[in-house]
């Protein structure tokens, strides 16, 4: 997995960009991630001042969550929980198409008796 990690009125911690890291490699259990693209961004007149934006590509439709908070820890923690909750509605959609497929062909007919 390739990370790139962009910040913008802001430089991130070591522990941030560790936990950044921990998080993206225990999501890689649930959803195989090819590229991670994580923008930190600290807003010098809106409230609250900072936002973190993640797009993760992946063989399947690519994962886009944004988050803002009043702490640079804050954001990145709802936007790992709003990345767990699409997991998770992507694997209870494709459950429930897995559960919904039926066999109703019926058995061919012979044309001649």
């Amino acid at each position: 997995m390739k990370i790139t990690l962009t910040h913008r009125n802001h430089a991130p911690s070591a522990s941030i960009v560790e936990m950044l890291e921990n998080e993206l490699k225990a999501l890689q259990l649930d959803l195989k991630i090819d590229e991670a693209r994580v923008h930190l961004e600290r807003s010098l007149t809106e409230s609250p001042p900072f936002s973190v934006s993640f797009y993760l590509v992946t063989p399947g439709p690519d994962v886009q969550v944004r988050a803002t908070d009043h702490t640079l820890r804050a954001a990145i923690i709802k936007a790992f929980a709003r990345i767990s909750d699409k997991i998770g509605l992507r694997r209870a959609k494709r459950l429930q198409r897995q559960a919904d497929v039926h066999i109703t062909a019926s058995p061919r007919r012979l044309a001649k008796p």
